[in-house]
């Protein structure tokens, strides 16, 4: 027997182990096996990255995976779990980053042999459409605003040191001082 067909034999006996693919037949966990590209790794590795074309999708055999949109980690997922199908499946850019947690052996199914398969294995459409049901994009609530903002500009150091002289000769702190001006200026400006 040739190592790349022990390979797959052992793949598809590794997928058998998680309930999502229990309703496979072992020829079509094998079909799924030899179509997927196995990669192994012992560090972090990006498998997915945010806004970005979807190409391909994943199912993790082993380790972690962590998802990210923008720095927010929103979940971590384990063996077993197909991983960017919902992007690939709808035709969409990724909607978050997906990287690896240490360890992790993954398979890779690229576009045109899930949409193959997708045909030909009506177990691998179930989980594929009950897995993009699942994962519809969430909106994030906005982060909170910081209490306090550094301006990031630049003004004539002859105002800013008359408005210090200013501010101290009347016995106030410069912010306190540049809050009351700003609060001032808006309430006179406003329209609303």
């Amino acid at each position: 027997m040739k190592a790349d067909a022990r390979q797959y034999e052992e793949d598809a006996r590794r997928l058998r182990q998680y309930a999502t693919f229990d309703n496979f037949s072992d020829a079509d966990l094998l079909r799924l096996a030899r179509a997927a590209h196995r990669t192994s790794t012992s560090a972090p590795l990006p498998l997915i990255h945010e806004q970005t074309p979807s190409d391909s999708c994943y199912i993790l055999l082993s380790g972690e995976v962590g998802v990210y949109m923008g720095r927010d980690r929103v979940a971590v997922l384990g063996p077993g779990e197909v991983i960017g199908e919902s992007a690939l499946h709808r035709g969409k850019l990724r909607s978050a980053t997906v990287t690896t947690i240490g360890p992790a052996e993954v398979l890779r199914i690229e576009r045109a042999d899930l949409a193959t398969m997708l045909d030909e294995i009506p177990a691998l459409r179930e989980i594929i459409d009950a897995s993009v049901a699942r994962h519809v994009p969430v909106e994030l609530p906005p982060k909170p605003k910081p209490p306090r903002t550094r301006l990031d500009t630049s003004v004539r150091t002859e105002l800013v040191e008359r408005f210090e002289q200013t501010a101290n000769s009347a016995g106030v702190d410069v912010v306190t001082a540049l809050e009351d001006a700003l609060t001032q200026w808006i309430e006179r400006n406003s329209t609303a």
